[in-house]
């Protein structure tokens, strides 16, 4: 039985993956699997399964490699051989932006870009030969939510909302939504702009990914949804 681990900061999926293709069997708290060190689903199978892994939290990954010797190929960029990372640091390049890199290079015939929302926001570009050109990262709503709160004496933590707010909020919840949420709007636009205007870059494709896509797909034109298995299918492409 093969698995697909995709371990990020906030939430991990885990997929089952056969002939058949990707089966997302569950989405659990990262947090949950840092405190149990194991993975419950996976002791079910026996010891007769195998997983492949991209994993953004180190002390997960050395938990899990401890526990499940030899099981888990966690991915690295060498996992890759056909996108072309020379271009990047890559002792500095997150697992799960690989995968991106690869599910996108697979799907695109010319150069593409990935935003993937979540706890962070992240692209990830990939020209038409493969090459992978970097990406940026800033902190995704919740984040800045949670970042304004802890550093502020009086800025309370607001709820997610899908609804773009007004630039002018008349409490100071109100005034939050509408600096996180139209802010991290103009960035995401910006980004997306610049990218483009880099050579072999011009016309990207922008696929949006993510617990988060839906708000960035209503508020900015022409971004394509992924699908919720889009990293997992990156993750399984590895070698």
């Amino acid at each position: 039985m093969r698995f697909l681990l995709n371990i990020g900061n906030t939430h991990t999926q885990i997929a089952r993956d056969d002939a058949s293709g990707i089966e997302l069997l569950v989405t659990l708290p990262t947090a949950d699997l840092l405190q149990l060190g194991n993975l419950l689903l996976l002791d079910q199978q026996g010891a007769n399964w195998s997983a492949k892994a991209a994993c953004v939290v180190p002390a997960v990954q050395q938990l899990l490699q401890k526990r499940y010797p030899g099981q888990i190929l966690f991915i690295s960029s060498v996992s890759y051989p056909e996108i072309d990372f020379s271009r990047y640091d890559v002792r500095t390049l997150g697992a799960d932006r690989m995968a991106n890199a690869a599910a996108a290079y697979s799907l695109a015939t010319g150069p593409v870009l990935v935003l993937d929302c979540g706890t962070c926001v992240t692209s990830e570009a990939i020209d038409a030969e493969g090459v992978f050109r970097g990406g940026a990262i800033l902190p995704g709503r919740a984040m800045s939510r949670r970042s304004l709160a802890a550093f502020t004496a009086q800025l309370p933590e607001i709820p997610m909302q899908q609804e773009c707010p007004p630039p002018l909020g008349l409490t100071t919840a109100a005034a939050i939504a509408a600096g996180v949420d139209l802010g991290i709007i103009g960035a995401v636009r910006q980004i997306i702009d610049q990218t483009r205007q880099v050579p072999g870059l011009h016309q990207s494709r922008i696929i949006a990914v993510g617990g988060d896509a839906a708000y960035f797909m209503q508020n900015i034109p022409g971004l394509e949804a992924g699908s919720d298995a889009f990293t997992l299918r990156g993750i399984r492409l590895a070698k």
